[in-house]
């Protein structure tokens, strides 16, 4: 069993920049871009990771900058916030001097003041808003880590351009999986490329509810229909296909898709589920996920 895979929409910023580029210098900026991403523990500074990229510091944060609207410096602290208030949010059984390290911070102090800088919160404070606040408070706080740019995030920008449709499904169902997380990483670390097969049921009554009161059921969609153990009603759902890479990539396609559907005059089923199925998943330490997103709308 399975449904056709629309082309996805690609919402990275970086993928967008590095387009303008020469084939020459976008290869030395992905090697430099992985650096970034992959290895923040060993805490290399920019300089290093320009020269392990082939290209000068003085020509790599000439071009970075004026290609990013940032300095390689200001991306690699940016970056290093990103990953570290993800997994404040989501380990909680994580200590922060563990999450510090891994990020590339020398410290946990070094985290926190950096924590305090740009978002005007305590890793404490954070770690209770995963339990305690909601998706939108959130997103609030994803918005300040996203890429600059002149009018807002570059994430906002391109999310401007995210196809959605309206599609009716017939009824659909699946096999939950009972003690499963579900927290999406969780769940790609425990089923790997068969991620795949996962789909994710939130009742919509729940959205504006706090984290720990927003109930969502996680499911293989892909069994036999004598083994759902949960049905979709047959509907009209507003969705969309979209690749992301980041929690803030993850928070600006919902809310686009929410902007959508109030601007094209639907009204959203209260009584329906929010539906989040992966549609393609890369298994590498920077590897993005395709999402399908799909809201219930009333006709």
């Amino acid at each position: 069993m399975s449904e056709n895979k629309p082309t996805p929409f690609v919402l990275v910023p970086e993928y967008a920049l590095l387009e303008s580029l020469p084939k020459n210098l976008q290869t030395r900026f992905v090697t430099a871009l992985k650096l970034m991403h992959e290895d923040l523990a060993s805490g290399l500074c920019w300089e290093q990771i320009a020269t392990q990229s082939a290209i000068s510091p003085f020509h790599f944060h000439r071009q970075f900058s004026e290609l990013f609207k940032e300095t390689p410096g200001q991306y690699l602290s940016r970056v290093r916030l990103q990953y570290a208030v993800h997994y404040i949010f989501s380990k909680q059984d994580y200590k922060i001097i563990d999450i510090a390290h891994e990020c590339g911070f020398a410290s946990s102090q070094s985290l926190g003041k950096a924590l305090k800088n740009t978002l005007g919160l305590t890793a404490k404070q954070i770690r209770a808003m995963g339990v305690t606040g909601t998706p939108r408070q959130t997103a609030e706080i994803l918005a300040k880590l996203a890429h600059p740019d002149e009018y807002g995030s570059l994430e906002n920008k391109l999310a401007e351009n995210l196809p959605c449709e309206l599609v009716w499904y017939p009824q659909r169902g699946m096999k939950l999986l009972p003690n499963i997380s579900t927290e999406w990483d969780t769940i790609f670390e425990t089923f790997g490329e068969r991620a795949t097969r996962i789909m994710g049921m939130t009742p919509v009554s729940q959205l504006e509810n706090s984290w720990q009161d927003i109930k969502t059921r996680i499911g293989d969609w892909q069994v036999c229909a004598s083994e759902h153990t949960i049905s979709l009603a047959e509907g009209h759902y507003f969705c969309c296909d979209v690749y992301i890479v980041s929690d803030s990539g993850y928070s600006v396609a919902l809310e686009q898709l929410f902007k959508a559907i109030e601007f094209a005059g639907y009204q959203i089923d209260p009584n329906g589920y929010f539906v989040e199925i992966v549609r393609d998943i890369e298994m590498t330490v920077t590897g993005g996920v395709t999402f399908s997103f799909q809201v219930p709308v009333m006709m």
